[in-house]
């Protein structure tokens, strides 16, 4: 499977689309809120910016925005 987001078929997309939501639910949760704009950019921003360890705590207590 490509990794690359460019290069990757539907297909490639939704395969690893399914596998996050069903080995990474809260991550798979937060890329669709984000999505469906309940999670803004500059939340991501925030996010993006955290090391690792609080980035994986972020995930791990994220719970679907309403």
């Amino acid at each position: 499977m490509t990794l690359d987001l460019d290069t990757m078929t539907q297909a490639e997309f939704d395969e690893l689309m399914t596998e996050i939501k069903e080995k990474r639910p809260n991550l798979f949760q937060f890329i669709s809120d984000f999505v469906d704009r309940k999670v803004s950019t500059e939340e991501v921003d925030e996010y993006l910016k955290m090391d690792h360890r609080k980035q994986v705590d972020y995930i791990k207590s994220y719970q679907a925005r309403a």
